[in-house]
């Protein structure tokens, strides 16, 4: 990261604001672990999970915007308070819910409601602000097109840490104390994440505030290639993540689900490790500008993808995943910095926004669109993922915004 930004600030806070963002998205994915088992307890049936984790994302998309604006007329420290706030409200009416759910206190339409509000709506429109907001703080940190790359890595690598931090950590909880005990750590989590950026975290001087935020459109010219190529990308992540247990089960013929949760849980470890080392290692030493990180990445997650694909024994399959992993984890920082470079500094919130939308909006579609290919037939959702990414490569190798 640049010594001095452009605004003369230096970039101290940095690493802090990404150890906030590590304790954010860990609060959120200690539920994943837990999710279906929990459901079930609370009387619950796999779409109602379906519903809520679609609601969430929808949520995120529609709030993400107005986010990545509000961070830079009012600033970073006190948007993050709020959203923090809010998504911590939000997850402790939420294991309100599930521990009423689970005792039989509640059920039928009420505890499905109480479920979509509480862990899809409230909680996604709040948790939406995390990762544009940090965006804002890193660009307008960034002097160099290099140092906005290395920067956005790095926030990437946080999300892959949080992950696999916040899962492994679920799994442990629930094995020590049950199922109720990781929903509420899940606020905990979040709330030592507020008390940090309460405690160390400075406010921005009111001078690099910015009264007016413009918009930006999805459909601007100068960042929709970008958004194209983000949303192949992220679509095949969430196609993949969505159906592996599936294909683990079928093509292995396991009929132990113990056993293929776990299976299916080392592959997708397998791809968030490498993901999380590309991004947060790798791409800081390569010093490669976003469009070469971008078609590069899409040609070895094709690679990884067609791996995937064939029925070749389990260690090619976890072969596969490692190389979307690897792709991927190329590829991302280049399509978030990317645009960055091509809009004005009073639009970075706007773009931050619009971007964040963009990955949500995959996770809202990809995970009911895959699964529903899976059902007509086992190759299709693999085959699908292998032309997203062949298709985002030959996009990204022929547009002129995307080749320059």
């Amino acid at each position: 990261m640049a010594a001095i930004d452009s605004r003369g600030e230096r970039p101290r806070q940095g690493p802090l604001l990404l150890a906030m963002v590590t304790l954010a998205f860990m609060g959120q994915m200690i539920l994943n672990p837990v999710i279906a088992p929990l459901s079930r307890a609370m009387g619950l049936q796999e779409w109602h999970v379906g519903a809520t984790i679609s609601c969430a994302a929808v949520a995120l998309m529609l709030a993400s915007p107005f986010w990545g604006r509000r961070a830079q007329r009012v600033g970073v420290r006190r948007v993050l308070v709020v959203a923090m706030s809010i998504a911590l409200c939000a997850l402790v009416a939420f294991a309100a819910v599930a521990w009423v759910g689970t005792r039989g206190l509640v059920a039928g339409p009420a505890l499905i409601i109480g479920m979509l509000l509480t862990r899809g709506v409230i909680y996604g429109g709040a948790i939406a602000a995390v990762t544009p907001t940090a965006q804002v703080h890193l660009v307008a940190h960034s002097a160099t097109e290099s140092d906005r790359v290395k920067a956005i890595g790095a926030l990437g690598a946080m999300q892959g840490l949080a992950s696999i931090l916040g899962s492994v950590l679920g799994g442990v909880l629930a094995a020590l104390g049950g199922l109720m005990f990781p929903v509420t750590v899940m606020p905990v989590v979040m709330l030592a994440g507020i008390v940090l950026l309460l405690a160390r975290f400075r406010p921005q001087p009111i001078e690099s505030l910015i009264p007016e935020p413009r918009r930006v459109s999805f459909a601007d010219r100068r960042v929709l290639p970008f958004l194209v190529a983000g949303f192949a990308l992220f679509l095949g992540l969430s196609a993949a993540t969505s159906v592996l247990g599936f294909a683990v089960q079928d093509r292995f013929g396991i009929g132990d689900g113990g056993q293929v949760a776990g299976i299916t849980a080392a592959l997708q470890f397998t791809m968030s490790m490498v993901m999380m080392l590309t991004q947060g290692g790798l791409v800081r030493r390569l010093d490669w500008g976003p469009r070469r990180l971008l078609r590069v990445g899409f040609l070895v997650a094709l690679g990884g993808a067609v791996s995937v694909a064939l029925h070749a024994g389990l260690g090619v399959m976890f072969a596969g995943c490692a190389l979307m992993g690897f792709g991927l984890g190329l590829a991302m920082p280049g399509y978030t910095a990317g645009p960055t470079g091509v809009v004005a500094d009073d639009e970075q919130g706007g773009l931050a926004g619009v971007i964040n939308a963009t990955n949500g909006l995959t996770f809202a579609i990809g995970p009911v669109l895959f699964t529903a290919l899976y059902g007509v037939d086992a190759d299709m959702p693999f085959l699908g993922i292998a032309a997203l990414f062949g298709l985002g490569a030959m996009f990204a190798f022929v547009h002129p915004r995307l080749r320059g």
